[in-house]
């Protein structure tokens, strides 16, 4: 039989390593190893290069801990998704516990997100986490993240999180991994590190094991249970499946409240609806984002919004942003 030199290599890796121990080397079957050996199956590109550049694959991925499938990965991505976030996911990915939704070709975002909303609570599935097409998430391979990003800097320990692992630890029903925007200045992506310097400075840290509460925490890494949905429902019958959709969900609800309550005076209607565009404005005002009137209304409802400053996701753009891409003025 003959070989090429390259797949001769990966023949002489199995000798060396014997069939068991090169099976777990190449992260395939016994079976496949034996194939690979007596030449019933072509070498793959991938085994190639894990004998030729070893050093690429030091880190093996990390299995995502739990039986049974609660996980849904929600990717409501518009046209072109980058292939590193992709890879990212494909890394991450257990069939036997993970579906996926996914909704393209609609520019308005908030609308992509209620329509995977309402698949994935159609589900039944309990958790969801929420991917942006241009946010890579660690997948628990610190080598690859940290080659693709350019992030030499980050540790290993942090480098290496399995994202999906870690914001699942938590307990929380509503917990987001730390990006930044897409910029040389970009802020960090949550409520405090967006608008108090001393907490952006702090976030700029990262990645660091705290774990905090926050009024919103930005769609683009984003860990919702599904009871986040319901209460949400429950709270704002109003939404009609429009929990993403930037709203004056409030005034429209008080409103209400005034018209049920029937003839009262001029002046106290006048008060009540002060006091309804008071609460409009400092919740549910129209300017809001989406992903900021997502975590108030979810506050409002029971959960608690937090954002994890260990799970630092890259931002691609024309590069890879992160807490260091920064130019002091």
């Amino acid at each position: 039989m003959m070989r090429t030199f390259l797949e001769n290599l990966v023949v002489q890796k199995i000798k060396e390593l014997g069939r068991a121990e090169a099976a777990e080397f190449f992260e395939v079957t016994d079976l496949r190893v034996a194939q690979w050996e007596n030449g019933s199956k072509p070498i793959s590109l991938s085994a190639v290069e894990r004998v030729f550049s070893p050093d690429l694959f030091q880190t093996q991925l990390q299995e995502a801990q739990w039986s049974g499938k609660k996980m849904m990965l929600c990717l409501p991505w518009y046209k072109q998704v980058h292939p590193m976030t992709v890879w990212s996911l494909m890394s991450m990915w257990d069939r036997s516990s993970m579906g996926a939704l996914t909704r393209s070709g609609d520019a308005f975002v908030a609308h992509a997100r209620n329509a995977i909303a309402v698949d994935f609570l159609k589900s039944g599935v309990e958790w969801s986490l929420w991917i942006d097409d241009d946010v890579i998430p660690p997948c628990g391979n610190a080598g690859w993240f940290q080659r693709k990003t350019r992030w030499n800097w980050m540790p290993d320990k942090f480098a290496g999180v399995h994202t999906v692992n870690r914001l699942l630890s938590h307990g929380k029903s509503l917990v987001g991994g730390l990006y930044f925007g897409r910029s040389e200045e970009g802020k960090p992506m949550y409520a405090e590190g967006a608008n108090d310097p001393r907490e952006a400075a702090f976030a700029r840290t990262a990645p660091v094991n705290v774990i905090k509460p926050t009024r919103w925490v930005a769609t683009g890494c984003l860990l919702i249970h599904r009871q986040v949905f319901v209460d949400m429902s429950k709270k704002f019958p109003h939404l009609d499946n429009n929990w993403f959709t930037s709203s004056e969900h409030d005034l429209r609800h008080d409103v209400d409240e005034i018209l049920k309550a029937g003839n009262l005076p001029g002046n106290e209607i006048v008060g009540l609806l002060r006091s309804a565009m008071d609460k409009t404005n400092a919740n549910s005002k129209l300017g809001y984002g989406e992903d900021v009137q997502f975590s108030i209304r979810a506050a409002a409802a029971g959960h608690q919004p937090h954002i994890d400053l260990g799970v630092v996701c890259a931002h691609v753009g024309g590069v890879a942003y992160g807490p260091h891409n920064t130019v002091p003025r």
